[in-house]
């Protein structure tokens, strides 16, 4: 994965930022971030055949989202522009897809709307380039496909793992981790990670008074097996 400049890329948009980052002083009490990844050979079980597909290039987790725990859509009149993320393309397609109907450009679109905005008061996100170009980071940084692979833990449709057998393998991301499930005829999948960051990256923040967004995924129990499935040809039932 390329390493990014992380500049706001014009003079407009350098002018635009300012006048921005001017209206929404009162958005930025915000101290912790999460940054959530989702696992394709999962998530489109929540889908129909026809909604949900994983491109063919994706081949391990990607990015969910980059989230201020705080008060969303900040600053509904800074759109995102393709001139914006030019450059970030490529690899935002591998790393941050859309997995639906949508194009990656609208998802990413709604994603700068709802939580890019609200991050432009830390300096490492005070633009959309600088937004984009550190989830890309991060997500080479705290990479769970690595922490799995480390560890020995691998997609199945039939073996099982425990809570503490993928916490543990994710030591290295910080104690406040999130494991997210989804439940299928009596099984926990897993779904979603998602590892707290405080405003100023370093890993680990709990503040449990801020705004969370609401997941349509529940947190995995600790007193049942976690099943881990693999990418398959058919990724809205993937272990038929």
């Amino acid at each position: 994965m390329a390493l990014y400049a992380g500049i706001c890329l014009t003079v407009l948009g350098l002018t635009a930022t300012i006048a921005a980052q001017a209206d929404m002083n009162n958005s930025c009490k915000w101290k912790c971030l999460t940054f959530a990844q989702l696992w394709p050979g999962s998530f489109c079980m929540t889908f129909s055949s026809k909604q949900c597909n994983i491109p063919k290039h994706v081949d391990g987790w990607t990015i969910h989202g980059l989230w201020p725990r705080g008060k969303p859509f900040c600053n509904k009149s800074w759109s995102l522009t393709q001139e914006d993320i030019g450059d970030l393309q490529d690899d935002l397609l591998h790393y941050w897809p859309s997995l639906v109907k949508s194009s990656a450009f609208t998802f990413w679109t709604k994603e700068w709307s709802k939580h890019g905005t609200c991050a432009t008061c830390a300096d490492s996100m005070s633009c959309p380039h600088k937004y984009f170009s550190l989830a890309l980071q991060l997500r080479s940084k705290l990479s769970i496909d690595a922490a799995f692979n480390a560890a020995g833990i691998k997609p199945s449709c039939n073996n099982s793992y425990t809570y503490e057998d993928l916490h543990s393998a994710l030591s290295d991301l910080g104690t406040h981790v999130g494991l997210q499930c989804y439940y299928q005829e009596g099984r926990q999948i897993l779904m979603q990670i998602k590892i707290p960051l405080s405003k100023d990256l370093s890993i680990g923040c709990n503040t449990p008074n801020e705004h969370f967004s609401r997941s349509f995924y529940e947190p995995c129990k600790n007193n049942a097996a976690i099943y881990f499935y693999p990418f398959t040809q058919h990724p809205h039932n993937p272990c038929p």
